[in-house]
């Protein structure tokens, strides 16, 4: 399994697309947690919306912390052996896990891919 951790902080405009766009993959056998930063706005509400939807999704809260506390938050509770991250205002192409997931093996400690350029970390 893989977990996809989105940090979300006050991203109610651009939520409802970026979590579609994980919903929609190839690659089916993903958690998703969403990790809301102390939002101001409907961004926790939207969030929920979408869990009570899909039991795939997990919804996590704290007081606003920055970024990399939300993500540590979330990798506190994965339970996949691979890790995505996605930002909360992009989206991604159907196959994007599948793409990432196609590219591990055991000589791998970490694939990233920067569009347009696949970067391969080597253990």
């Amino acid at each position: 399994m893989l977990s996809v951790i989105i940090p979300v902080y006050n991203r109610e405009k651009f939520l409802p697309r970026c979590i579609k766009s994980i919903l929609a993959q190839t690659y089916e056998d993903f958690e998703l947690l969403l990790v809301d930063d102390g939002s101001t706005d409907d961004s926790l509400h939207i969030c929920q919306q979408f869990a009570d939807k899909d039991c795939r999704i997990r919804v996590l809260h704290q007081e606003n912390g920055g970024v990399s506390s939300a993500r540590n938050l979330a990798l506190q509770h994965v339970k996949g052996e691979w890790v995505a991250f996605v930002d909360s205002d992009d989206y991604v192409k159907p196959d994007y896990l599948q793409h990432l997931v196609e590219k591990v093996d055991e000589d791998r400690a970490m694939v990233m891919n920067i569009y347009p350029y696949e970067v391969q970390f080597q253990s």
